[in-house]
């Protein structure tokens, strides 16, 4: 099972191409630009982030489930669902994990 992390880093490199594991006090998190980029950091996390989150859910048609746990399903434009998944934890982390399970291979 993936980390909340690598969730987090695995959506940002299908929304932006890349993302880069950044650190401070608090711990590690997601940065859009590299770390020595003159840019600075943007902090990246759809799994807290409930705007960021709402906003990957249109655009990748995501439906989201709730009877004893979270499911979504992302639908492409056919109406298909080209991936799933069931878990307990959240319905944004539910998103994220149906969005990387659409985007595999």
């Amino acid at each position: 099972m993936m980390t909340d992390l690598e969730i987090c880093k695995r959506i940002a490199e299908i929304e932006h191409g890349s993302a880069y594991i950044d650190g401070d006090d608090t711990g590690n998190f997601i940065n859009l630009n590299h770390p020595m980029s003159d840019r600075g950091g943007e902090m990246y996390n759809p799994l807290t982030d409930k705007a960021l989150c709402f906003d990957l859910m249109v655009k990748y048609k995501a439906s989201v489930f709730h009877e004893y746990d979270y499911a979504a399903v992302v639908c492409c434009d056919s109406g298909e669902a080209v991936g799933g998944v069931t878990l307990t934890e959240s319905p944004n982390k539910a998103i994220c994990l149906a969005i990387i399970e659409a985007h595999k291979g």
